[in-house]
């Protein structure tokens, strides 16, 4: 039963994953940058070390929207400041659509998820065969005899 909880918790658990969103912190206004990030209450740090900025995986679209409506459109490897936020809204909508066409099945952030729950359920249904069943078996069959 212990073994079951483990692996229902791990399959739940959300540990976030973080993701790079800009390559070179010097080449933007960082502050207005994470004061974005800040009230769009999205998880950030930032790698002072190496000039990088992370965001949780999953809240890095979100990220990359907030950018976009004050202007900021994020193209790897370069970062286009729009004074257009029309114009960098669009931009941004183009760059999603062809990541969304060009995307890998076991890339995308779910596919994780359910392999973690496939792998859970069949440790479970092994344990249930092997070790319950055998279990109320032999109790079952052992009232039967008295």
């Amino acid at each position: 039963m212990f073994l079951a909880i483990f692996i229902i918790q791990w399959a739940n658990e959300d540990s976030p994953v973080y993701r790079p969103l800009i390559q070179d912190m010097r080449l933007v206004d960082s502050v207005k940058i994470a004061d974005v990030l800040d009230q769009e209450r999205i998880y950030y740090y930032a790698d002072v070390k190496n000039h990088m900025l992370y965001v949780n995986q999953e809240q890095s679209e979100l990220a990359r929207v907030a950018l976009a409506k004050i202007g900021i459109v994020i193209e790897y490897p370069q970062i286009t400041k729009h004074t257009d936020l029309n114009k960098a809204y669009d931009e941004f909508i183009k760059q999603t659509k062809a990541e969304e066409e060009n995307g890998k099945v076991w890339e995308r952030p779910w596919f994780f998820k359910l392999v973690k729950l496939v792998m859970g359920a069949t440790i479970i249904i092994v344990l249930i065969f092997t070790v319950v069943r055998p279990a109320l078996a032999s109790i079952i069959y052992d009232e039967d005899e008295k």
